[in-house]
């Protein structure tokens, strides 16, 4: 059986996860090839990567680009739009708030 590269591991996580409606123990993600060790591992990496400002990767023929479209406090404020535990109103205000920082960036880098 030939090795799955890391984007065909990630795939086959998010596949499971798109898949299931309700939480699931990591356990789970033996059905997909994944042992608890290694399992915990990519969740720890995933879940590392989204609390981390977005990037795009722009590549023009041998070379690759990689820009920043977040900054922190974008992140700051997808973090508190993101939290269920917070009220409507502090979320819609963070989503307010994240638009607009969005939109005035985008702005200053056109």
């Amino acid at each position: 059986m030939e090795r799955r590269t890391l984007i065909e591991r990630a795939e086959a996580i998010f596949k499971l996860i798109e898949k299931e409606d309700d939480p699931f123990p990591k356990s789970k993600l033996q059905d997909i090839g994944f042992n608890p060790s290694t399992a915990e591992k990519w969740l720890d990496l995933i879940t590392f990567i989204q609390r981390k400002p977005r990037i795009r990767m722009i590549k023009t023929g041998s070379s690759t680009i990689i820009e920043r479209t977040e900054t922190g406090y974008h992140v700051m404020s997808r973090e508190i739009f993101m939290d269920k535990k917070r009220s409507y109103k502090d979320r819609f205000l963070a989503l307010e708030s994240y638009l607009s920082a969005l939109m005035t960036s985008e702005r200053l880098n056109e």
